[in-house]
């Protein structure tokens, strides 16, 4: 269970990441087997992923969408370390991570970070990590640490008053994603004192490509039965697929089989919720070990889309509502503003995906908006005062009186 889960974390990175051109950065670890620590990390990926991919499957009608478990997991992963007490708890419990410690969660996603750059030399893959915040905010040095310590973030300190602001922030995503990403960022408001941001980067050749010569324009069916023209990649070879009384599924390979792409629809019809439905790690787990290696002549059509989405309902029904809830808000390991709490204004994501004969690129970058509340007024009688009970409609007043020594009887 724990290695297909394994497996199907890498098909999620493949499908669902983010990107960027030429990325550089320090050398690739070799490949070696997930710690167990990782491996509950990328299994907790997963039941995110899926759970969060159903939340905004049922909110949103649009024929296509796309989203990254990963870049998400790991964006809140980030901010959690600013998180404590019950808006922690929440947190924790919405991205899957049961009783995982802060330090296990931290140490496993370094070690995810690591082996996922190191798991085929076929394939490009780049992740990278930024946190942006108002200068004047007094962020506390241990947050910034364990940000650059575990997820390899960069740190800035921007006006964001500065009309620039928003797309000094967007550019960097723009950058890491090889330009397939843009106006991430397009405003600031007010309110809004930092941005935690994450993008990652995956190209890949298919192991077996399709024949340009072989594509054709061919019908597709949609939900409501009507057809379009697109068009339609055939390839004559073994797969590893499966038919049954519910689902076609099949697994095709990239580079040296390290990562792939997982396709499900429903055996009979075109209403693909019921197959949405029933997206559990489970499930879906089930599917994948069912499959099994024939001939097969697969046909499937070319796509290239965007997708953007603000998630902060989906994330409020999964549970973490209290850390959008700038009355409740617990982020004071970030930074203490008391008697203003700080609280996630937004989380913002955006992802492309360009599947041809030749390959896949993906891309995606999510940001992660903390802002701190309006202030109130600040009224303190801590002077002699004077104090009048009234009947508000008539004016009469009841009592009159002051205080000039609240501690005298």
């Amino acid at each position: 269970m724990k290695r297909m889960q394994r497996s199907i974390f890498a098909m999620l990175v493949t499908v669902l990441v983010a990107c960027a051109e030429d990325p550089s950065g320090p050398p690739r670890e070799t490949p070696r087997e997930f710690t167990l620590a990782e491996s509950q990390v990328a299994d907790a990926s997963i039941s995110f992923g899926l759970k969060l991919y159903r939340e905004v499957a049922a909110a949103d009608t649009s024929p296509n969408l796309m989203l990254s478990p990963l870049s998400a997991s790991m964006a809140l992963g980030m901010t959690m370390n600013g998180a404590q007490g019950e808006t922690y708890e929440a947190m924790r419990g919405a991205l899957s991570f049961g009783t995982l410690t802060e330090d296990e969660v931290n140490e496993a996603y370094r070690g995810l970070i690591a082996q996922l750059l190191a798991r085929d030399a076929k394939v490009t893959f780049h992740l990278a990590n930024s946190i942006w915040h108002e200068r004047a905010l007094p962020v506390k040095q241990p947050f910034l640490d364990a940000a650059r310590t575990y997820f390899d973030a960069e740190v800035t300190a921007l006006d964001f008053a500065d009309p620039t602001a928003p797309k000094t922030i967007s550019g960097w995503a723009e950058r890491e994603t090889g330009g397939r990403i843009k106006d991430l960022v397009k405003e600031i408001d007010p309110r809004e004192v930092m941005f935690l941001v994450n993008a990652v980067y995956f190209k890949a050749p298919w192991t077996r490509q399709f024949d340009p010569r072989d594509t054709r324009s061919r019908p597709f069916t949609r939900k409501d039965g009507s057809t379009v023209s697109t068009p339609m990649m055939t390839q004559d070879a073994n797969f590893r697929f499966v038919v049954n009384n519910e689902v076609f599924g099949l697994e095709l390979f990239y580079g040296d089989s390290s990562f792939s792409m997982v396709l499900l629809m429903p055996t009979t019809g075109t209403d693909l919720s019921v197959i949405e439905n029933k997206l559990t790690p489970a499930w879906f787990d089930a599917v994948v070990a069912s499959m099994r290696r024939d001939r097969a002549l697969v046909t499937m059509p070319k796509f290239k889309l965007e997708y953007g989405r603000k998630l902060n309902d989906e994330l409020e029904n999964l549970g973490m509502a209290i850390a959008f809830d700038w009355d409740r808000a617990d982020f004071y390991r970030i930074a203490d503003v008391r008697p203003r709490r700080l609280f996630i204004s937004r989380v913002e994501q955006k992802t492309f995906i360009d599947v041809n004969e030749s390959g896949t690129e993906a891309a995606a970058a999510t940001s992660v908006g903390i802002a701190i509340d309006s202030a109130p007024p600040q009224i303190t009688l801590d002077r002699p005062f004077l104090y009048a009970i009234r009947e508000r409609e008539s004016g009469a007043i009841l009592f009159i009186g002051r205080v000039g020594d609240p501690t005298s009887k």
